[in-house]
């Protein structure tokens, strides 16, 4: 299933991108500086899952973003970040197939 992630009062270009992206569900943030729909989303993922934000950004602080990227890898499920083009299933992959030649 693909997961759309948004934080609080994100700009409804952002809730745009991720039905173009194929989101089967958006989590919006209700209150600002608040991260638990985010929490709960990746508490929530199961195998082949793919949590889908705009911007790295949306996840918090730098290091919220790598907490983010581990724990939605232990669910062995996937990352994508639409504006920086961050795919962990594609990028994981192409590494392998680059490492194989």
């Amino acid at each position: 299933m693909f997961i759309g992630y948004l934080p609080y009062r994100a700009e409804d270009t952002f809730s745009e991108k991720l039905r173009m992206a194929g989101c089967h569900q958006i989590i919006r943030e209700t209150e600002a500086g608040n991260r638990s729909g985010l929490s709960e989303l990746i508490n929530g993922l199961n195998e082949g899952d793919v949590l889908i934000l705009c911007h790295s950004s949306h996840a918090g602080t730098e290091t919220d973003f790598l907490r983010v990227l581990v724990q939605v890898g232990s669910k062995c499920a996937h990352f994508v970040s639409i504006d920086e083009d961050f795919d962990t299933l594609r990028d994981t992959t192409l590494h392998y197939a680059e490492a194989s030649h």
